[in-house]
């Protein structure tokens, strides 16, 4: 599919991708470019790429694509320099879990390359891991990848970046990056910070005492901080306007239990039930399809 594949930033999404391009033939070549030796020393261990680099310009010379897998709060940084860089006609796609700025920032950049493709990823998939030691070639196995393309994206571009998440195991869906901000707010985004905000009030003794539920309902907020910060400052409107909805059903828990009328209370629990017997059933389905 791919001649050369450049990843900048091969840590557990980028480092997943090179790992499973490499394992199903989809990349002739796979170069990781990173800031820290010792960081893209374990990707070359763990078989996420082939050979790595600390320069950009190397990395990405005849490259046919080129995977942003940085944290967001690198890509102002690191994006102004890619223009001058690429070769003609290459392939940009990034994985950022927030879209609206990072598009803006990455578009601009490539004003005055209008024959390179840009096309915006997310692959709904992750750990609250994080490094190239917890990369997975089967990462994105029965996975959604969301595709938000640009206006003057070139179809046939969009079709190749479609063809390669297919390829790594994921359905991919496309929407607009407003929406998939508004969407990703709610699905994603305020389970991480709900999940931080229920470890922030239980008290140490206590938690010696807790039982798997605990331990499953904040599972996520193990992730690295300061990338939260950063997908939270990117998506900050959309992220504050869930939060609201969500404590406002927490409001409405609470007024009911004050009240003694559990009615309200038990319709939230029933419609969580029933809601989450879906959820688990597609999981289930979507992992058998692959």
């Amino acid at each position: 599919m791919f001649k050369k594949v450049t990843i900048i930033g091969p840590g557990l999404i980028g480092g997943s991708m090179g790992m499973a391009m490499r394992r199903r033939g989809l990349a002739d070549l796979v170069v990781g470019v990173g800031r820290r030796k010792e960081s893209l020393d374990k990707a070359l261990k763990v078989g996420a790429i082939d050979r790595a680099t600390l320069d950009l310009k190397e990395g990405v010379h005849g490259a046919e694509l080129v995977v942003l897998a940085t944290p967001i709060g690198t890509l102002d940084g690191l994006v102004p320099e890619l223009p001058l860089l690429l070769d003609p006609e290459a392939l940009i796609t990034d994985v950022a879990s927030a879209k609206v700025r990072v598009i803006e920032v990455i578009a601009s950049a490539l004003r005055p390359r209008p024959d390179v493709s840009y096309i915006p990823s997310h692959p709904m998939a992750g750990s609250e891991k994080s490094g190239p030691l917890a990369a997975r070639a089967d990462l994105f196995e029965g996975a959604v990848c969301i595709l938000t393309p640009l206006t003057n994206t070139f179809p046939e571009s969009k079709s190749r970046i479609t063809r390669m998440w297919r390829a790594l195991g994921a359905r991919v869906v496309s929407m607009t990056p407003q929406s998939h901000d508004r969407m990703v707010a709610r699905i994603s985004h305020v389970p991480h910070l709900a999940a931080a905000a229920l470890l922030s009030y239980v008290e140490e003794n206590e938690m010696a005492l807790s039982g798997g539920g605990l331990r499953d309902t904040t599972r996520v907020a193990g992730g690295d901080p300061d990338l939260w910060i950063d997908i939270c400052r990117d998506n900050r409107d959309e992220v504050a306007s869930a939060l609201k909805a969500y404590a406002d059903v927490l409001a409405r828990m609470a007024d009911s239990l004050r009240s003694g009328n559990l009615g309200p209370l038990r319709d939230v629990l029933q419609n969580a039930h029933d809601k989450r017997r879906r959820l688990t059933e597609g999981a289930d389905k979507g992992s058998t399809k692959q």
